[in-house]
């Protein structure tokens, strides 16, 4: 112990004679290791540890799948679906479902607001493991159809709204004008799904859940706890088991088996992280390539003081010394200097990850917490750990190679002398302008793909087009007359605001993501045994959305005022969907069936629209859109749409007094234009391409100052052998070249061994690209271009300072 604490004195003395050293190894590891810390501390609240979510380890997300249509991958359950899953009680500890939903939450003297929260069964809250601050949650008896209605307050609405009444268990709030009994308040820990600001029982009747007609009806999130020991390929085998017999109960030609339907489960963390898990990771590879070259520079600056003592530790160990005391003194001024990068980097870790979260969807970013305990803590440790090792490693080996003994037989002239260290930190350098490579090409590529989803047509005009939700209570509209009713009377008040030029509604507001699809059969077009029915996105529309939104009409008619419930039922369809199913064939007046042929309508097709984007520029599934009419088609939940010569911002108010003009109970919420709507869809791909080129710009600056290092000392060893050549007649410009060439020749080396670890990685990162490929030039010859004159610039002060050495000088300081 004694021993160890004489090292860090040692240590401490050292780096003190050293102060720019120290100073400039400090903040440079500060600047790694805070970046990497804020990285994984919102990786950690995303992906590892969802907010909300206090013991994620063991859960998983029930979804159900088709293979016939693709896009279909990866969807809800159906109550048949989860009854059968929640029968596999050696698999799970508890299982339950639930229904993100909205409230209009009215108290007395104040506006209707609206609360987000969620429908679930009466086992939601075992599956999770979390018990409620206050009160209790409700029970199986009161998940039932006509039992008493009761909530359960998440902690923050509970604070927010109830400004934390103690007294809040057993006082009645209402909910869609109905009164509600708060029997419960849960603690700050748990709040998912995100957003929820309250719990109601889903209270399905009984019999649905065994009802084939709902089998492939999905609407319901199912999640579960596995028991201990359970593995998720175990839960997979059950769950494709139980699909099995099913299909099989059907008979050959069952829906399930022509659809390829099936069940399976999946990470719950994996489900909430969704797309954002991949660019997330990425940002953490090319944080820790930022360390790596951090951790390079430090290597290479130790390298360059220890060669300045390597006569004396060459003498001490030819004279018996062991190497391990030269090895302990290096890693101790290396932990030294990660301990102090580390304290400040915690610092620049708590700047920079709310900075980080302001890039995320402000859905997700509004409601994580970020922590710096637990897994982030260990994270840290890890790093230090790393960057103690690289930092001390390398110049510790160095130290005692057999290569050090040489300098016992030199001469000490610095033409020779510390050529080892020269050779290593070449090598460092090298492996820093590789690294360098990746993250401004990569950046590059990241950039160029924005760019072209920017050009992608969305098929509307975003422009001068406000939009907003509102929700009907199923309390007092639970017919479909009286929601078709308000929806009209509605239109009309929109279309009276002063600066109108055309109102709408639709049941999912483009790029919101909502909206659905389904499938639909064709009139006169049997299908074979085996075929899949045809299908595609759905929107209920009411009139007049066509031209709110500016989509050309290319055949047909508009839905109007007369096509209602009582009238011939109508559809639209975009051109995708008549290439896809009418090929060659005039689609209008053809008959589609939404429900069961053998059952339901006929829906005659009056009119054709060209394709627009429902809700991503990148992600379009390539099928088409049938539209029906809202008056036929009735939905409680809805989205208006205005087009206007005014301001969004300046349109809330009347929307929202239009709105409650029908109904004094209604808020409207998520108000925005459309062309928020379609720039907040590029959040995620703004936010890597921002930080990954800050990444690659920090790479950059330190690759420079180490180039420039390695360069520096190179002059410096080589002193008398550019002092010879001037005595001979070289002239400086040659010089100048000389020097300069040095550094362009490790570029070189490095640009090449960054282009082939870009071979190997470019699978991994292809994925994140859109219209753009790997083998793009433009971006690895600006990143090779960058990266030279880079080098060029960080070479010249050291070749200039070569070029103006004095011959003589030169060789009698030697």
């Amino acid at each position: 112990m004694h021993t160890i604490v004489q090292e860090f004195r040692y240590a401490f003395r050292q780096l003190g004679r050293s102060p720019g050293f120290a100073l400039v190894s400090v903040l440079t590891l500060a600047l790694g290791i805070g970046a990497n810390i804020a990285v994984f501390s919102v990786i950690n609240a995303v992906l590892l540890n969802p907010s909300g979510i206090p013991q994620a380890g063991n859960l998983v997300a029930l979804r159900a799948h088709y293979d016939n249509p693709p896009d279909l991958g990866n969807i809800s359950l159906s109550p048949p679906d989860f009854a059968d899953a929640a029968e596999g009680k050696d698999i799970f500890s508890a299982a339950a479902i639930m229904q993100g939903s909205s409230f209009n939450f009215s108290r007395e003297n104040a506006n209707p607001e609206l609360m987000q929260g969620a429908r679930v069964s009466s086992g939601y809250f075992d599956v999770f493991e979390v018990h409620p601050a206050m009160g209790r949650v409700f029970t199986a008896e009161e998940d039932q159809p006509g039992a008493g209605l009761v909530a359960v307050l998440s902690h923050e609405a509970w604070q927010k709204r109830f400004a934390a009444d103690p007294n809040i268990i057993g006082r009645s709030i209402i909910l869609d004008q109905r009164s509600y009994k708060v029997i419960g308040v849960m603690g700050p820990e748990f709040n998912w799904p995100n957003q929820a600001e309250l719990w109601v029982p889903i209270a399905l009747p009984p019999a649905r859940y065994h009802d084939h007609d709902y089998r492939y009806n999905e609407y319901l999130f199912g999640v579960a706890r596995l028991r201990p020991r359970v593995t998720l390929q175990q839960t997979n085998a059950y769950l494709t088991r139980k699909a099995q017999e099913n299909i099989a109960s059907e008979g050959s030609n069952s829906y399930g088996r022509i659809s390829g339907w099936g069940m399976f489960s999946m990470p719950l963390t994996e489900f909430i992280g969704g797309n954002l898990r991949r660019p997330l990771l990425m940002l953490l590879a090319a944080v820790g390539m930022v360390l790596l070259i951090a951790c390079a520079n430090i290597a290479g600056l130790q390298i360059a003081r220890a060669s300045a003592r390597q006569r004396d530790l060459a003498v001490r160990i030819a004279l018996g010394a062991s190497r391990w005391p030269v090895i302990r003194q290096a890693l101790a001024e290396s932990i030294v200097l990660t301990v102090g990068g580390l304290l400040l980097g915690f610092a620049v870790a708590f700047a920079a990850a709310p900075l980080l979260l302001q890039g995320l969807p402000p859905a997700l970013a509004g409601h994580l917490h970020l922590t710096f305990m637990g897994p982030v803590l260990l994270f840290v440790v890890i790093v230090a750990v790393l960057c103690s090792l690289l930092c001390g490693v390398v110049p510790a080996w160095h130290r005692t190679q057999p290569g050090w003994y040489s300098a016992l037989h030199e001469s000490g002239r610095s033409g020779t002398a510390g050529r080892g260290g020269q050779q290593a930190r070449s090598i460092l350098v090298v492996a820093q302008v590789s690294l360098s490579l990746l993250l401004l090409a990569g950046a590059g590529l990241l950039f160029s793909s924005l760019t072209a989803l920017q050009t992608v047509e969305t098929g509307f005009q975003a422009g001068g087009v406000a939009s907003a939700y509102f929700s009907l209570p199923k309390s007092v509209y639970d017919n479909d007359e009286q929601q078709a009713a308000f929806m009209t009377s509605l239109q009309d008040r929109l279309l009276a605001i002063p600066g109108v030029q055309s109102a709408a509604l639709i049941d999912a507001i483009p790029f919101s993501n909502n909206g659905g699809s389904a499938s639909f059969f064709i009139q006169g077009q049997p299908r074979s045994p085996n075929a899949p029915p045809p299908h595609g996105n759905i929107h209920v529309i009411s009139p007049r959305f066509f031209a709110t939104m500016r989509i050309p009409f290319l055949q047909g008619r508009d839905f109007t005022d007369d096509d209602r419930k009582t009238t011939e039922q109508v559809a639209i369809i975009d051109e995708t969907l008549a290439h896809q199913y009418w090929l060659g064939q005039n689609p209008i007046g053809q008959h589609i069936s939404i429900d069961d042929p053998n059952k339901g309508p006929w829906v005659t097709i009056v009119g054709l629209v060209a394709h627009s984007r429902s809700n991503s520029l990148e992600a379009d599934t390539n099928e088409g859109t049938y539209f029906l009419p809202m008056a036929q088609v009735p939905s409680r939940n809805a989205g208006l749409l205005v087009r206007s010569s005014r301001p969004s911002d300046g349109l809330r108010a009347d929307l929202a007094a239009a709105v409650r003009a029908g109904d004094s109970s209604i808020p409207i919420y998520d108000v925005k234009s459309m062309e928020q709507r379609v720039n907040e869809s590029l959040i995620g791909r703004r936010f890597v391409v921002l930080l990954l080129g800050a990444f690659a710009g920090l790479a950059l600056l330190l690759a420079a100052l180490g180039l420039y290092g390695v360069i520096s000392y190179s002059v410096r060893l080589r002193t008398r052998e550019l002092g010879v050549r001037m005595a001979l007649g070289a002239q400086r410009s040659s010089v100048l070249r000389l020097v300069l060439a040095q550094g362009l020749r490790l570029a070189a080396i490095g640009i090449a061994c960054g282009l082939a670890a870009a071979l190997f990685l470019g699978r991994l990162f292809s994925s994140l690209l859109f219209r753009v490929s790997m083998l793009n030039f433009a971006p690895w010859l600006g990143a090779a271009a960058l990266l030279i004159a880079t080098v060029l610039l960080a070479s010249y002060l050291p070749a200039r300072r070569a070029a103006t050495i004095e011959p003589m000088k030169a060789l009698r300081t030697e």
